[in-house]
């Protein structure tokens, strides 16, 4: 709606889901602070964004264990969260959820998906990323 409207540079944040369109301004990107789920008030990392890109992440952070298995009805406990970086908010929301859900095998899925990137936090403290998230972190060579 907002782009119909003739909004050309914005960001919604949506639950904190975040869609971005656009620049912040000519020679300065966004970034985007990932809350890490285990240390309340602290970040995970810094997403650098300088033009439309989605962020999703899925996880028990703020709303506790909320998501569930498909088959057993069991809330899921095997990340702490999953954030998708992907070019459009539905999907790569939907790709959130659905990797929070597929536990353990969530980066390995999420590299199938054509352009999109993803980083795993776990209970146990570990992180990990699938192979083109380095891409977007801030102060990385290259930041998208």
């Amino acid at each position: 709606m907002l782009v119909d409207a003739g909004a050309r540079n914005f960001c919604v944040n949506g639950g904190g889901d975040l869609h971005v369109q656009g620049r912040a301004d000519a020679c300065t990107p966004r970034h985007m602070g990932i809350t890490h789920p285990l240390r309340p008030g602290t970040m995970a990392t810094a997403i650098t964004v300088h033009h439309d890109l989605a962020i999703a992440t899925s996880g028990t952070g703020e709303r506790g264990c909320h998501v569930l298995h498909p088959d057993t009805g069991v809330p899921v406990t095997d990340l702490a969260s999953v954030t998708v970086v992907g070019a459009g908010l539905t999907m790569t929301d939907a790709f959130a959820i659905a990797a929070f859900a597929r536990g353990y095998d969530a980066l390995d899925w999420l590299e199938s998906m054509t352009g999109y990137e993803a980083l795993a936090l776990f209970p146990d403290g570990r992180e990990e990323r699938t192979s083109g998230f380095h891409r977007f972190e801030k102060d990385s060579p290259g930041a998208a």
